[in-house]
């Protein structure tokens, strides 16, 4: 029997999409007659540590006393021997990767097991330096092939592309979670001589109906008047997601929508978010990290939902969205401009370039709000769509069908 390992990193990544992609994950694997361990390195634990599941076990294995870049290696080095305690080295056996980690560790275990190495990119190095612009990174890389001088930052992002793309070649399968990272990567070359596969990520259905005194009953548990357009976001409360320009554009939506509240969920620099909303007073509320259940809550009762980054490699938050049926305000970029279709199932904004950056534009954002704030009719239109189009291409067992074929054909 094939047994399936799929390794995370215990980082702030596991709170939110890599988290949600290793549930969705084992939600198949535990439908499936494969046998499957997660395996979580650099654990907060003073020793290894097994938990029992059902049908599975989960692997925490310590990260060195302040481990940094330079204990990565030998920190690499000793994990095929853990490995080799936990595993029966005999068994057809699948490494599932789903962070960057180095190139010999890779080697390593295919000398030690009998093993087929899988690597899925959920983000990437060079974009998180560069904010997704793709354009800046070719334009690296046109220095350095024709032998010009780069500056240390483009220097930086040089040395990453460098490690991924030896990760990559001894990787016997590339999973991209969307295909602008294959086409990015494609033109610069770095995907010579590899096998690569784009796998969307998917969600289990868990939309439920509510009747208007159920969504009612939500909305006076947080205190939210009947009258109030709720328009919520959730996600790393970082530059990258967007949140400093959402938050512009709600302070121009509320001089023409008083009844416009914007309910943010996530974690961050609070102090920089409250000192940017000031001016928008009691009609901005950060909610902190939820939990699933309370996060459901607000995808019930929410009137727009918003997933505004500058970058996003895909876009979970837009697909819990689309499965609650709300319609979506995204920006046209990364993996949510593929999930989305303008005007048919949601609502894009443009990503533009302000003294040499990516931003949002935050008139346009502004306007889109308050447009389905006043057209009700079309908010329906684009939240059953968005439903719709959740159930045909993201619903978990179109990823579970995917990965199980991955899996049987290595």
């Amino acid at each position: 029997m094939k047994r399936i390992v799929v390794i995370n990193n215990s980082d702030r990544a596991l709170t939110y999409g890599i988290g949600t992609y290793t549930i969705s994950l084992i939600e198949c694997l535990k439908r499936t007659d494969f046998s499957f361990d997660i395996v979580y390195l650099n654990a907060e634990v003073y020793e290894l540590k097994i938990v029992e599941n059902n049908g599975y076990r989960d692997f925490f294995i310590p990260a060195f006393e302040g481990t940094t870049n330079k204990k990565l290696l030998p920190y690499c080095q000793m994990l095929p021997f853990i490995f080799k305690e936990l595993f029966n080295a005999d068994d057809d056996m699948v490494f599932h990767f789903n962070y960057f980690i180095t190139d010999s560790l890779i080697a390593d275990l295919k000398t030690t097991f009998h093993c087929k190495v899988i690597f899925a990119v959920h983000f990437t190095n060079w974009s998180l330096m560069l904010n997704g612009d793709s354009h800046k990174m070719k334009s690296i890389m046109y220095k350095v092939n024709n032998k010009q001088d780069i500056s240390p930052a483009e220097k930086v992002v040089m040395d990453s592309i460098k490690v991924d793309k030896a990760i990559f070649q001894q990787t016997d399968l590339i999973l991209f979670v969307a295909q602008h990272t294959a086409t990015t990567y494609s033109k610069i070359s770095v995907l010579q001589d590899t096998k690569y596969m784009v796998v969307n990520n998917g969600l289990k259905d868990e939309y439920k109906k509510l009747s208007p005194s159920q969504k009612t009953s939500i909305r006076k548990r947080y205190h939210i008047k009947e009258t109030e357009k709720v328009i919520f976001f959730s996600g790393r409360l970082d530059e990258i997601k967007g949140i400093y320009c959402l938050i512009e554009a709600f302070q121009k939506v509320i001089r023409t929508q008083p009844d416009a509240h914007l309910l943010i969920a996530g974690e961050g620099d609070f102090t920089k978010l409250l000192s940017k909303s000031r001016y928008a007073g009691s009609k901005i509320t950060f909610l902190g990290f939820l939990n699933k259940s309370e996060l459901f809550d607000f995808y019930r009762i929410a009137d727009i939902g918003i997933s505004c980054s500058i970058h996003e490699e895909f876009g979970l938050v837009a697909l819990e969205m689309m499965m609650h049926e709300l319609p979506v305000i995204v920006t046209n970029t990364g993996g949510l401009a593929e999930i989305i279709e303008d005007n048919m199932d949601g609502l894009k904004v443009k990503v533009v370039y302000k003294k040499g950056q990516r931003t949002i534009d935050v008139d346009q954002l502004a306007k889109k709000i308050s447009f389905l704030i006043d057209n009700p009719d079309e908010c329906k239109r684009l939240g059953d769509n968005a439903r719709k189009k959740f159930l045909s291409n993201y619903e978990l067992s179109m990823f579970r069908s995917n990965m199980c074929q991955i899996y049987n054909s290595l």
